[in-house]
């Protein structure tokens, strides 16, 4: 979805594959599963872009793990999915508009840095 909205996507199984996909790009967006955030694999070595967003989801299908208030505080939002999806979309476009504004992006409005989906 998020590619079809003409957004670049790396996606991984955890956080440090998708670290490594990433090739030192720092991410505007990152969309981390809940419960890779809880085990905190490699979430110390995530290093967003200025004015970038960490994004929490987790399936609607099963029961959400409760993210500790540093986490919570941490993530911009935390979203149900696939259910959520269009929520996900408004959110990225968000903080790519937030970044836009404050002179992040590239005058062509294309970020130089992906949106990565780290599950």
């Amino acid at each position: 979805m998020l590619t079809a909205a003409g957004h670049k996507v790396v996606i991984s199984s955890d956080i440090a594959e998708g670290i490594d996909a990433l090739h030192g790009v720092r991410p505007l967006v990152a969309l981390v599963h809940c419960d890779d955030l809880l085990r905190g694999d490699g979430v110390a070595r995530l290093l967003l872009a200025q004015g970038g967003a960490l994004l929490a989801y987790h399936s609607d299908d099963a029961d959400a793990p409760a993210l500790p208030f540093r986490l919570k505080r941490a993530t911009l939002a935390e979203l149900s999915l696939p259910l959520e999806r269009h929520r996900l979309l408004a959110l990225v476009r968000y903080v790519e508009s937030r970044a836009r504004a404050a002179g992040r992006a590239s005058a062509d409005g294309d970020s130089d840095t992906p949106e990565a989906d780290a599950r």
